[in-house]
């Protein structure tokens, strides 16, 4: 050990900063290949029947009812907000807003309410396992699993996969509904859009292909969360702050991972709805 800290310092300084610079895409590359192992193992899981209901049902408690209540803030005020914002782009634009309807549950059904729920599982859920299992890494609560005979994988991330999965699914239904019965409000109590005329206009944009492709998105997203999550969880080290940093980089794995998925499945059934 000593010797390989003089080699480093002895090194010049370009190859100092490549050693710096190469040594986290190294172990970011490492994670990656822990991610696709753990989708391996679960699929593994699920073929065996090794379905632990109790667990699983403890986890949509925690995952799903647990997030209720901050998704519905967030999505109510998001539904507020995207319809003035909308209304006004329209007026200035178009003169008109006869199009709001659609134009707003478009977005809604095809966006904003699959990310908002995602985005905020990521840093509520997300990060609560990465800590969770950060800290059974480090304290070696892992090892002695393995010692009872009980696999991490079956006990600790499959329970979580399938609650996430689930439980991301119907959160973005709550989301929808949430965000367009604001959506609704506002434009009837604001802009004078009737009842049934706003119901009118949006069933011209938006169908059930939407809400299809709205609940296979937030289920994409559910069934990376938790991976992503628990792979930082079992590559931590280095105590409380190795803890600390696996969270954050968590967190912003999985914010990315969804944003390129989000990019990737919107093109998708762009090109299938089109």
């Amino acid at each position: 050990m000593s010797q390989l800290k003089s080699a480093t310092h002895d090194m010049p300084f370009w190859a100092k900063l490549l050693h710096k610079l190469g040594k986290p895409v190294a172990e970011q590359f490492e994670t990656i290949q822990t991610v696709f192992s753990l989708f391996s193992d679960l699929f593994n899981c699920a073929v065996k029947n090794q379905w632990r209901r109790h667990e699983i049902y403890a986890a949509i408690v925690q995952i799903g009812i647990g997030s209720i209540p901050i998704i519905v803030i967030a999505t109510t005020f998001a539904g507020l907000v995207i319809t003035n914002e909308m209304a006004w782009h329209m007026n200035e634009a178009l003169h008109t807003i006869t199009l709001m309807p659609g134009f707003t549950g478009q977005f809604i059904l095809r966006e904003l309410g699959i990310a908002i729920p995602a985005l905020l599982l990521v840093s509520k859920v997300g990060a609560a396992i990465t800590a969770e299992i950060g800290t059974m890494k480090v304290t070696d609560q892992l090892d002695a699993l393995k010692l009872l005979g009980i696999q991490p994988v079956s006990y600790l991330v499959f329970p979580r996969f399938i609650a996430s999965i689930l439980s991301t699914a119907c959160l973005t239904l709550i989301a929808i509904i949430v965000t367009l019965s604001c959506a609704l409000s506002v434009a009837v109590i604001r802009y004078n859009f009737s009842f049934l005329e706003y119901l009118n206009a949006l069933r011209h944009f938006v169908g059930a292909g939407d809400v299809f492709c709205a609940l296979v998105k937030g289920s994409v997203f559910g069934a990376v969360i938790p991976v992503i999550s628990c792979a930082y969880g079992f590559r931590c080290k280095g105590g409380a702050e190795g803890v600390g940093r696996a969270t954050t980089d968590s967190v912003v794995a999985s914010t990315i991972a969804i944003i390129v998925l989000d990019f990737v499945l919107t093109y998708f059934f762009t090109l299938v709805l089109s």
